[in-house]
């Protein structure tokens, strides 16, 4: 019963988590100022994208797929640590076992992996590690308080404000305090728009044609070619 609710909650916080990504990136990160109805409305598809490309970190859906439940499973059996050394309600030893150490770990430590190893593929993975982390985390805490109120709610509550903002940076490819978690490059689900810190606008210039919607057709008789051959001139 607790590992269904924890697959459940699991699904619940990446989708919700992929939503607010999603309209972060429209409203603070995308270099667009005018959006379609569409774009703000339908955005099933944009979540999905979202939430496959955290799992394709690296290009390897398998891996990254693999790391993520990894971390999220390792951390909820972290969790049941604090179950079985306290008793029933909120204790030292629940709220010890459910604060995200691996989390902060991984986070903090990452600027002097990625220099140490530097250019190597595996550190691609810290994305989805992060991310089942954080995500395993929320879950894990959303079953033991809803099922035995065995944490705070104030306590929980600082856990979602201290690991969702994170990952609407980390899944967004923005930089957290001036350190970079991935290449910078277009996302499968930013290919509508840019990011401003990757786009620049360039405005054109007024002497400069833009391309019509004739533009493409063969201009047999236009002001392109010369319809009087050399004979009559």
């Amino acid at each position: 019963m607790e590992f269904f609710l924890f697959l459940l909650f699991l699904t619940f916080f990446c989708l919700v988590t992929a939503v607010i990504v999603y309209y972060v990136k429209i409203l603070f990160f995308s270099a667009k100022t005018n959006y379609r109805r569409e774009e703000l409305t339908d955005i099933r598809g944009d979540v999905f994208r979202i939430c496959l490309d955290v799992l394709e970190s690296g290009g390897n859906l398998l891996y990254g797929a693999g790391v993520f439940f990894t971390c999220a499973l390792f951390v909820w059996l972290w969790s049941l640590l604090g179950s079985l050394l306290g008793e029933k309600g909120p204790g030292p030893f629940e709220h010890i076992f459910h604060m995200p150490i691996f989390f902060l770990a991984l986070f903090f430590s990452f600027p002097f992996l990625k220099d140490t190893y530097r250019g190597e593929s595996y550190l691609s993975l810290a994305k989805p590690a992060l991310s089942g982390l954080a995500l395993g985390n929320l879950s894990a805490g959303a079953v033991h308080y809803g099922l035995d109120r065995d944490l705070f709610f104030l306590f929980y509550l600082l856990l979602v404000l201290l690991q969702i903002p994170v990952l609407v940076f980390l899944w967004n490819r923005e930089p957290i305090f001036g350190v970079s978690f991935e290449e910078a490059e277009t996302s499968i689900y930013e290919e509508d728009w840019g990011s401003p810190s990757q786009t620049t606008e360039t405005k054109p210039s007024e002497w400069e044609e833009e391309d019509g919607p004739f533009s493409d057709e063969p201009d047999d008789f236009g002001l392109g070619d010369d319809p009087f051959s050399e004979d009559f001139k």
